[in-house]
């Protein structure tokens, strides 16, 4: 794994990867900053903005840690002090940087922020963005997967539970298909490594759920229970193959 370098200013904590970004430059974590400088080439829409990011000859996704629920129409993204290791971006950094050590397709972390603010701290993270990408359920609403790929998608779940990691929210937006053809997982927040246990069997569960409600919004959407069951013939051939 990667030596991973710390800069520190005005309370202000950051990790980086120094293979990735020799030198760090703090205000890539401002938004309005990447904006005056043109470095800012976009943003996602809906609830939770991330930022797309162009800088030192890389494409990079910046996305700041906001609060949800009912506690989100309060408080934006305030969280109550932990240490630093503990804070949200750098166990997610941290997290990030292990699964590719272990060969899961997942974004190359490539720096986390930690911004006290009193009692609390904001955070954020930046990740390489992997380019020619769309969102599973995005895929679907246009174009069918066959049983092999469905089961593709299946091997790649198992391998990341065959290595511990439990995903808080394994849904049909946070896997990724490229131009290549290949899977990718994504949004590690508040995902963790466990032991086996029955929390697989809820993450599966989960995913299921995320093809059905998507199902009932989009019509003709390429997902039935026969590509279910086709996922869980790969997440179940991995499975073997691991042990």
């Amino acid at each position: 794994m990667a030596e991973i370098a710390t800069h520190r200013a005005d309370g202000q904590v950051i990790w980086y990867d120094s293979t990735v970004l020799p030198q760090i430059e703090p205000r890539l974590f401002d938004p309005d900053w990447l904006r005056q400088t043109a470095a800012l080439t976009g943003q996602s829409q809906g609830r939770n903005t991330a930022w797309f990011l162009h800088h030192a000859g890389l494409d990079m996704v910046l996305r700041h840690y906001w609060r949800g629920g009912m506690v989100g129409r309060f408080n934006k993204d305030l969280y109550l002090r932990v240490a630093v290791e503990n804070t949200r971006a750098m166990r997610e950094f941290n997290l990030l940087r292990w699964m590719r050590d272990q060969g899961l397709p997942v974004p190359r972390a490539v720096a986390a922020r930690y911004a006290p603010a009193g009692v609390f701290y904001r955070a954020d993270l930046l990740m390489e963005r992997i380019s020619d990408t769309w969102t599973l359920a995005d895929h679907l609403a246009k174009t069918p997967l066959s049983a092999p790929d469905w089961e593709r998608v299946g091997a790649v779940i198992a391998r990341m539970h065959g290595l511990g990691v439990q995903h808080a929210d394994l849904n049909c937006r946070n896997i990724l298909l490229d131009g290549q053809d290949q899977f990718w997982l994504i949004d590690f927040d508040k995902c963790d490594r466990r032991p086996p246990g029955a929390w697989a069997q809820a993450n599966l569960e989960r995913l299921h759920r995320s093809f059905a409600k998507e199902k009932g919004k989009v019509t003709g959407l390429y997902w039935d229970e026969a590509a279910w069951q086709a996922l869980l013939a790969g997440y179940r051939a991995m499975q073997g193959t691991d042990a």
